[in-house]
């Protein structure tokens, strides 16, 4: 049975929209990422995990666990799509728009989310004491790297 042409160009823009929105989520994640390192600079995230193997591999492992849900929001959803070869028709505004405003929410949610705890010292516990350990560093990151990513999914996942 032949596959129309008309089909398996949908399927390589498809593809392409998929690949191009997943490459710009990362993106998005790695700058979000040095963002939170200059917020938190109470924590040394990057100097304190060197130290510890368990505490790279927490980090590598939310790394990964952000890159899937990025692509599987990707692959939903891509914010680049279309079936013509037109830049303007390729990019849908509307979910990039979404989604950079998600990212903004992210960082500024993780951002006063932290300040809170710190500065409040909500149930006596000081955030300092994170930089005691590199594993708990790495736990931080890999936690935050999934909230990120859940944030950033759901911004791709939703109908517009």
């Amino acid at each position: 049975m032949a596959v129309p042409t008309s089909t398996i160009l949908g399927i390589f823009f498809w593809l392409l929209g998929t690949v191009a929105s997943s490459l710009f989520c990362l993106l998005i994640g790695l700058v979000s990422i040095k963002i939170i390192t200059h917020l938190t600079s109470e924590i040394k995230e990057f100097e304190v995990i060197k130290e510890d193997p368990v505490a790279v591999s927490l980090f590598v492992g939310g790394f990964l666990i952000f890159a899937a849900l990025i692509i599987h929001g990707s692959a939903l959803n891509p914010i680049f799509q279309g079936n013509v070869v037109n830049p303007l028709s390729f990019i849908n505004s509307y979910r990039l728009v979404l989604l950079l405003l998600a990212y903004g929410i992210s960082l500024v949610i993780g951002w006063l989310s932290y300040k809170l705890f710190a500065n409040l010292r909500l149930f006596g516990i000081d955030l300092d004491d994170i930089n005691k350990s590199p594993q708990a560093v790495g736990l931080f990151l890999f936690c935050y790297e999934i909230f990120i990513g859940l944030i950033v999914h759901a911004s791709l996942s939703l109908p517009l």
